[in-house]
């Protein structure tokens, strides 16, 4: 454990307060102090006070149906397709980034006016919206029509301070889950819709059986499915639990659950599925196992283990691609490296790492009708 990482483990863990579990070298959210300063202004400094992380080759199997796999195209055969490019930002970090298909490289944009750590992110009329995260209820803006990118602070903030709180665009509704609250030291367990006036207003659509934090969220058509995460109360219980919400009726149900408790994982939609990544189970480690929920079944199917074990990773899908960032493990800490998986494929492979190491980080697709990257 790096000397400050190691030292503010021991601020924090005097605290005795908060959320649970930091995610690395040991760090326990229960322990954060939200109130004070210095550990709030030590924590946003992680992600330049981490190691320098490697990569491993360890591949792990889950038990369980797996799919009917083939061997994806080479590494030169998926570069050549062509792909939306990607924009990571936040995540400890500052700076955002666009990998490049065409130049199989990452760039560094514009710099964010905060170091955003487990906010949400949607797009909303062409713009990118980073919304709050760990001590901060800021909420900033990229339009992407506007080039070259520059990030904005949105007039109001987010009516407080939240963060592990998933936001989705429904049907031109901005509908966020969950998340604690830090201004009341609190978890929530209501879905509400973000209204971006000014001021900004949460308006409460349906409450949850229990509060969820560190979830993940996707919508479809006609639902929102809300997966895993923890219920973040005393006794912290990492949740398999999947609700449906209707946002027509303003109301939840029960689904079938997952296969196993997990948090802090990444998703993306693949058709009628939820692509569930990596993550932290009941036990505190981090996972590279990946399985697709379907949402109209319920049914879970197996797909090929991930490179790496990956905790509050992020991922996006472009055509058949899935492409997943960063993250944090107990062998490497902080991550940069970056892997992807062919729908239909049988292995991940490397694309290169990003230049900063991201945790809790938000990534998007970016239109294809523009030229993000001049090289």
């Amino acid at each position: 454990m790096p000397r400050g990482v190691r030292s503010i483990h021991t601020d924090l863990h005097k605290s005795k307060i908060l959320v649970k579990r930091a995610g690395n070298f040991g760090l326990k959210r229960r322990d954060f102090c939200p109130k004070t300063k210095e550990i709030r202004a030590r924590f946003r400094s992680l992600g330049v006070e981490v190691q320098d992380c490697g990569q491993t080759q360890d591949v792990e199997k889950l038990e369980g149906r797996s799919a009917d796999l083939v061997l994806s195209p080479s590494t030169q055969e998926i570069l050549n397709t062509h792909r939306e490019d990607i924009l990571v930002a936040s995540g400890a970090c500052d700076r955002a980034e666009i990998y490049s298909w065409q130049e199989n490289a990452w760039y560094e944009v514009s710099e964010m006016n905060e170091s955003h750590v487990g906010a949400s992110s949607f797009v909303y009329n062409d713009r990118l919206y980073v919304v709050g995260g760990v001590f901060t209820e800021t909420i900033e803006m990229l339009d992407l029509n506007e080039l070259p990118l520059k990030w904005t602070e949105y007039p109001d903030g987010f009516p407080y301070e939240i963060g592990g709180n998933p936001t989705v665009v429904y049907q031109q509704r901005v509908i966020t889950v969950g998340g604690f609250i830090d201004d009341e030291d609190k978890n929530c367990n209501a879905i509400s819709e973000l209204q971006l006036a000014s001021p900004c207003t949460m308006k409460q659509l349906c409450p949850m059986p229990q509060p969820r934090i560190w979830h993940a969220v996707e919508a479809f058509d006609d639902k929102v499915l809300i997966l895993g995460g923890a219920n973040g109360d005393h006794n912290y219980d990492v949740l398999d639990g999947v609700l449906e919400f209707d946002p027509e009726k303003n109301e939840c149900k029960e689904l079938p659950s997952l296969p196993y408790p997990v948090e802090e994982m990444a998703t993306v939609r693949w058709r009628d599925q939820v692509v569930v990544l990596g993550g932290c189970d009941k036990d505190d480690e981090a996972l590279n196992d990946v399985f697709m929920y379907d949402s109209k079944t319920g049914e879970n199917t197996v797909l090929p283990s991930m490179l790496e074990k990956r905790r509050g990773c992020c991922a996006v899908v472009t055509r058949n691609t899935i492409v997943v960032m960063g993250g944090v493990n107990d062998a490497h800490g902080y991550l940069d490296s970056v892997e992807y998986f062919t729908m239909g494929g049988s292995t991940w492979k490397y694309l290169p790492s990003m230049k900063k190491e991201r945790w809790q980080a938000v990534a998007i697709v970016l239109p294809s009708t523009r030229k993000y990257v001049q090289v």
